[in-house]
C-alpha cells in the first residue's frame, strides 16, 4: 500500500481495481486506504520523533549531528552541542508521580523549542536529557543561549509549589576550527561538561575544554569508571526487583532486576543516571557481570528455599556482542544451581546492537541452555524488525513511550495494537512497561497484551524485601 497516493500521485493499478468496484465498495476500500497512508505517515514520524514532547529523538538527532560536523570539517565555521538535563526529575517522578514527571519535561521541551534559533535542532535524547545543535555559531552566542535558556527554566513552571524552582543542568561543546573531532565525541565532550555541571551543584552551565584547560576535565569517564569500579569493589550497588503481573490472573509471574548504585551522599542512583557513562567507559560489562552472578545465585537460593522464581536481567549492547560476557554466563549456568528456564535476559531494542549475527548467536546459546529471551524498549525509534528477522526472541517487552499515554492517544494505541498481532503471528509473549493506572491496564488487557509492569501493578523494592520467600 505505501504511496498509493503520495505526494499527490495515484497508482493506476489501484485506480484500475477501484473502478470496478461498486460504488459502495469503491468508498469502504477508498477509505480504508486513506486510512492506512495515515497510518504509514504516524509511523513515519514516530521513527524520528519522541512520542511525548514531539522532537526529534537521538537517533535523527545523530544523523544531523554527523551532517554538521563533517559539513563544518570541510568548509570551514563552527558549531555547538548543547546537552541539558533537568535537575531532580527522578524526584517529582517519586513524589507527584509520573504524570507530572512528563508534565515537566513537556514544558522544558517547550521552552527549547521556542528559545532556540529557526536553524538550531532540539531533541530529546534519554528521559531527562535534551540536546540542542547550533550550527554557525560561536562560543559567545552558545553560552548565551545556554544562559538564556537556565533563566527561563528557573523562572518557574508552575506544575504545583513542590515543582516550582525546577532548574536544568547545561553542558556545551564547541566543533569547527582546528582539532577537529568526531560528531560522537562532540556529544560526549557536551554530556561530560553537563556532568560536570551537575557536579559543581546543578542549574549552572559548563563549557567543555579540552585536556589541560581550564573547565570541565575531560577525565570526566575515568571518573565515573573510578566511581563504578568502588561501587563493585565496595559492595555499593544495589538491586531492587518489580513485579511483572499476568494480565489474565493478575498473579505476579516473574519479576525484573533493577540496578542502583550507592552515590556520594548515600542516595541510590537508578541506572538510567549511570549506564551511559558505564558504556562510554568501557564498564558496563562488568556491571552485567554483577547482575548476572547475582541474579543466578537470587534463583538458586529460591529454588533451595521451596520458593522458585523468574527473573529478567538487562544486558547491554555492549554485552551481547562481547564473547567474553557471553562465556560469563555459560559458565556461571554451568556452575551454579539456578534453572535456566527461570533466567530471561533483556537486550534492549535501543542499544547500538550492529552486529546482528553476533547479538543472534549470543541469544541462540542463551536459548539452548534452556533461558529465554526479551526484546526490551520494543518499538522505541521504530526501527525493531530487523530484530525480529535476525534474533531469537521469546518475548517482545513494548516500549513504555506507547503504554504511558495509552488511553489518550490513538498513535499509541494504534502501534501497542500492532505489536501484538506481530508477537502473536510469531508466538511469542508479551509485556507492557510502564502500566500507571487501571485505565491503561484494562486497555492492554483488551488488546491481548500477557503481561505488565508498572507502578499501578506493584512498585520497585529492594531485592532482600521484594523476593523474601514466603
Amino acid at each position: 500500500m505505501k504511496n498509493i497516493q503520495g505526494q499527490g500521485q495515484s497508482d493506476p493499478a489501484v485506480e484500475d481495481v477501484l473502478a470496478k468496484l461498486a460504488p459502495e465498495d469503491r468508498a469502504v476500500v477508498q477509505g480504508a486506504l486513506k486510512r492506512a497512508e495515515k497510518t504509514e505517515a504516524e509511523l513515519r514520524f514516530l521513527a524520528d520523533h519522541d512520542s511525548l514532547t514531539g522532537l526529534v529523538n537521538r537517533r535523527r538527532f545523530r544523523v544531523e549531528l554527523d551532517q554538521y560536523v563533517s559539513f563544518a570539517a570541510r568548509y570551514g565555521g563552527r558549531g555547538a552541542v548543547m546537552v541539558i538535563d533537568i535537575d531532580g526529575l527522578k524526584g517529582v517522578n517519586d513524589s507527584l508521580g509520573h504524570q507530572a514527571g512528563d508534565t515537566l519535561i513537556r514544558r522544558v521541551a517547550e521552552i527549547l523549542r521556542e528559545r532556540v534559533r529557526a536553524t538550531d535542532i532540539v531533541a530529546r535524547l534519554s528521559g531527562d536529557e535534551f540536546a540542542v545543535l547550533m550550527p554557525q555559531t560561536d562560543t559567545a552566542g552558545a553560552l548565551q543561549l545556554g544562559e538564556d535558556l537556565r533563566a527561563q527554566v528557573a523562572e518557574g513552571m508552575p506544575l504545583n509549589a513542590e515543582v516550582d524552582g525546577a532548574t536544568i543542568s547545561v553542558g556545551i561543546a564547541m566543533f569547527g576550527g582546528q582539532g577537529e573531532v568526531g560528531a560522537e565525541a562532540v556529544l560526549v565532550a557536551a554530556d561530560q561538561a553537563m556532568y560536570e555541571a551537575k557536579h559543581e551543584g546543578r542549574n549552572r552551565i559548563t563549557l567543555f575544554h579540552a585536556a589541560g584547560e581550564k573547565g570541565a576535565a575531560a577525565s570526566r569517564p575515568q571518573t565515573t569508571s573510578a566511581r563504578i569500579r568502588d561501587a563493585l569493589t565496595q559492595n555499593r550497588l544495589r538491586l531492587a526487583t518489580q513485579p511483572i503481573r499476568s494480565l489474565a490472573s493478575g498473579g505476579i509471574e516473574r519479576y525484573e532486576l533493577l540496578l542502583r548504585m550507592t552515590g556520594e551522599s548515600g542516595e541510590l542512583l537508578p541506572a538510567a543516571d549511570f549506564i551511559e557513562v558505564a558504556e562510554r567507559s568501557g564498564m558496563v560489562q562488568e556491571l552485567d557481570r554483577w547482575v548476572v552472578t547475582q541474579a543466578l545465585e537470587l534463583i538458586g537460593e529460591r529454588e533451595r528455599a521451596g520458593a522458585p522464581v523468574s527473573l529478567h536481567m538487562n544486558i547491554s549492547g555492549a554485552s551481547v556482542t562481547d564473547l567474553s560476557v557471553l562465556e560469563f554466563i555459560e559458565r556461571r549456568l554451568d556452575e551454579g544451581e539456578a534453572d535456566p528456564a527461570r533466567c530471561t535476559f533483556e537486550i534492549t531494542q535501543t542499544a547500538r546492537v550492529e552486529d546482528y549475527d553476533t547479538a543472534a548467536g549470543f541469544a541462540d546459546r542463551l536459548t539452548e541452555f534452556g533461558c529465554e529471551v526479551a526484546i526490551d524498549d520494543y518499538g522505541a525509534g521504530f526501527g525493531p524488525f530487523a530484530y525480529l528477522q535476525k534474533v531469537p526472541f521469546d518475548v517482545i517487552k513494548i516500549d513504555g513511550a506507547f503504554i504511558r499515554h495509552l488511553p489518550r492517544n490513538d498513535a499509541d494505541q494504534l502501534t501497542v495494537k500492532a505489536i501484538v498481532e506481530i508477537a502473536r503471528g510469531l508466538g511469542k509473549r508479551t509485556i507492557a512497561e510502564f502500566v500507571e493506572d487501571e485505565d491503561t491496564r484494562t486497555l492492554l488487557q483488551e488488546y491481548g497484551v500477557d503481561m505488565a509492569q508498572g507502578y499501578h501493578l506493584g512498585r520497585p523494592t529492594d531485592v532482600a524485601e521484594g523476593l523474601a520467600p514466603a
